[in-house]
């Protein structure tokens, strides 16, 4: 945004773990990549990351290919417009 603060501070994130139900809100700086934002969340989640896991939008829209971006390149480049996102196992995230 044009916003100083929104510069500086960088994006505000929500991951939700899909399979414990949980879901975290942090802020991290424009220069992180999606993989270090990701990283935090399982952190702070209490989370261990699974292989298999792996991360989309709350829209369903896979990151996976985008995880070595950074903040600013992921939403400059409109890969996502979501500051949401799920954190889905193998399973595919069936609720049961």
């Amino acid at each position: 945004g044009n916003n100083q603060d929104d510069d500086n501070h960088g994006p505000r994130l929500q991951f939700e773990h899909v399979g414990s139900v949980q879901d975290v809100k942090f802020r991290v700086s424009w220069n992180d990549t999606l993989l270090a934002a990701w990283d935090t969340a399982y952190e702070k989640l209490g989370e261990d990351k699974r292989p298999g896991d792996r991360l989309q939008t709350d829209d369903g829209v896979d990151m996976m290919p985008f995880l070595g971006e950074s903040m600013r390149q992921l939403f400059d480049d409109k890969h996502t417009k979501s500051h949401k996102f799920q954190i889905v196992g193998p399973t595919g995230g069936a609720q049961s």
